[in-house]
């Protein structure tokens, strides 16, 4: 009698993927910790923009419903707005008070964010070798990376924007008031999509850093340091030569919302003089061995020598246009530095 031997039926059908809500879920669950951290921060920054920006809108709505507008009390009530309300708002006002609070500090919670959040997504598990294990459960690297990338990517963004929407609120009162305008270095990063964009490229930067380390910690460090580096340079070089500045001659640009670059005089004969030459002609010995100078002063000696003083500037017409320039090219990167994560992952062995 022969044997008759059975062969068991194989299936040879790959096992179903995971359903990107899965991915989802699963991304969330791992990260829900970092992003609670995210979220609180912007939490309390939303917090207090909005009960001082309550305080600053009732402050102006006083101040401009006052009538007769000469009168002593409208008189203090300017003063409480623009002295009180304008230190609270950390602008740099016609008293001079208080220029670096809270604008500044929010130019620091893009970076903060992205690194925090952003540094973990990819280098934690490639370093703690788990990622080994998702990679065989119908989850493949591209789906893995994209499934971790994409929703955090989203939610710190649209976080970032909901807290930019907010702060432009808060500061509108000074704005239309003409004590500022939307272009000085600690308010433009803080409106519009800038503030979005900058979100957006220092999380993408910590993801591409942790694919490329797979530190943690590294990923987070290096981050940090280079947005703040790259943040600090568009700032003070590259954000003024999106567009050519315009150059006028007179005592001012004529628009207090106008970004003044550089301001220079000229003599009767052409010869260019600075600022500060000007003002050491016309200022008088100060008490430490200086020259003290007011602004009557300095207007007088100019008008009796004749001179004339230049501008170069970029009009407060062109916020939007820069705006779109700048969430632009961080945009740009920022899908550059995401897409070269993903790349790094699908060929690292």
């Amino acid at each position: 009698m022969s044997a008759v031997t059975v062969t068991a039926g194989r299936s040879d059908r790959r096992p179903r993927p995971v359903a990107w809500t899965g991915l989802a879920w699963i991304t969330w669950r791992q990260h829900r910790t970092a992003l609670a951290g995210a979220g609180a921060v912007l939490a309390v920054a939303a917090l207090y923009l909005w009960i001082m920006g309550i305080k600053i809108h009732a402050a102006y709505a006083a101040y401009t419903a006052c009538r007769p507008a000469t009168s002593p009390a409208c008189a203090q009530l300017q003063r409480v707005f623009i002295s009180y309300e304008g230190s609270q708002a950390g602008l740099v006002v016609t008293s001079g008070i208080n220029a670096q609070s809270v604008p500044f500090l929010l130019l620091a919670l893009p970076v903060l964010v992205g690194a925090f959040v952003g540094g973990p997504v990819l280098a934690r598990e490639l370093e703690t070798g788990t990622f080994r294990f998702a990679w065989t459960q119908g989850t493949g690297r591209l789906r893995w990376t994209i499934a971790r990338l994409a929703p955090l990517a989203v939610a710190v963004t649209a976080a970032a924007e909901g807290l930019s929407q907010l702060f432009t609120w808060y500061l509108s009162p000074f704005v239309q008031d003409g004590d500022t305008g939307r272009f000085p270095l600690q308010v433009f990063g803080d409106e519009g999509v800038a503030f979005a964009g900058w979100t957006l490229l220092s999380f993408a930067l910590a993801a591409f850093l942790g694919a490329l380390f797979r530190r943690t910690i590294v990923a987070i460090t290096a981050a940090l340091a280079i947005g703040t580096a790259l943040d600090l340079v568009t700032m003070l070089d590259l954000r003024s030569h999106y567009a050519a500045p315009l150059t006028t001659t007179g005592a001012s640009t004529g628009n207090p919302g106008d970004w003044v670059l550089s301001g220079w005089f000229t003599t009767p004969s052409g010869e260019r003089m600075s600022m500060l030459g000007i003002a050491l002609q016309a200022g008088r010995p100060g008490p430490n061995g200086g020259v003290a100078t007011t602004t009557s002063e300095l207007n007088q000696f100019v008008a009796s020598h004749h001179y004339l003083q230049w501008f170069t500037y970029q009009p407060a017409s062109r916020f939007w246009s820069f705006q779109l320039i700048e969430g632009g090219w961080l945009l740009a990167l920022s899908l550059v530095l995401l897409t070269a994560a993903v790349f790094l992952v699908r060929r690292r062995t």
